[in-house]
């Protein structure tokens, strides 16, 4: 497009005049008034409107090319801006976290996650530290939003991480407003199931649930969910209890792994 403009710019003039001589080779040769009036007038209208179109063309490839400008400022200012919110958000997570990390007891080491399982539902991912060590195998992770899982390998600053809807994992867990302990499982959707709590314990919907701390892994008093349905059936011991994650596994992008010290486990029961 710029090629067409630029050419017909140069060559304008040339055209122009070529045009000039060719009308006044015309008129000089015809001798009647009127046909030398009509070549004026043809040539004052041909020019007239080739000048016109000319400039109509170029005011069109003008245009086209200051808004295809445009387009790109638009769309450079747009991605700017989307990273400056991202970059907002992540400040403000991360304020989050590290207040978070003062208020807990244990040692705390941030990780980033860098891969999530190939599943369709997650149930694990890789995490990065460079302050990971083979003691940490088997160390619960969390967030501040609640329990995430544990890990089950360390290699390096690399560890793969066990969550809450693995289907082998398994959480010793109290309701908080009854103090009773039960075990939360993989309710083989996205959510978790509380077992072993009889059909004679009250539970209510919004109850919530937390680590009990009778495990050597995970530290008490972490929250893991909250109840959101209970089935009774009079024909079963147990009742079956529905409980909605605290953490929302599918937006994680950093988490804490609980380090904790000798002796400091059985001093949080």
């Amino acid at each position: 497009m710029n090629i067409i403009n630029n050419y017909l710019g140069r060559y304008r003039e040339f055209l122009t005049l070529t045009v000039y001589i060719v009308l006044s080779f015309l008129l000089m040769t015809a001798s009647d008034k009127a046909l030398v009036e009509g070549f004026r007038s043809f040539a004052l209208q041909t020019l007239g409107t080739s000048e016109r179109a000319l400039a109509n063309f170029r005011d069109y490839f003008n245009l086209y090319e200051k808004n295809q400008a445009l387009q790109q400022e638009n769309t450079r200012l747009s991605f700017e801006n989307f990273q400056l919110q991202e970059a907002l958000l992540e400040n403000l997570r991360l304020k989050r976290l590290l207040k978070f990390q003062h208020q807990f007891h244990y040692t705390l080491i941030p990780a980033k996650i860098i891969a999530y399982s190939p599943q369709e539902i997650v149930t694990g991912f890789q995490i990065l530290s460079r302050h990971l060590k083979p003691q940490h195998k088997g160390a619960a992770v969390m967030t501040v939003d609640g329990l995430v899982g544990r890990l089950v390998k360390v290699s390096g600053s690399f560890a793969i991480c066990q969550i809450l809807l693995d289907p082998s994992s398994k959480v010793s867990v109290r309701i908080q407003r009854n103090r009773e302990v039960g075990l939360v499982v993989w309710d083989g959707a996205e959510g978790l199931l509380l077992k072993y709590i009889p059909n004679t314990i009250e539970v209510k919907p919004g109850d919530i649930v937390f680590t009990s701390g009778l495990s050597q892994i995970y530290p008490p008093n972490i929250k893991v969910g909250v109840v959101t349905q209970i089935k009774k059936d009079a024909s079963k011991l147990f009742q079956t209890i529905y409980v909605k994650p605290s953490v929302d596994f599918n937006a994680l992008e950093e988490v804490f792994v609980v380090q904790m010290e000798t002796g400091s486990h059985e001093s949080g029961n």
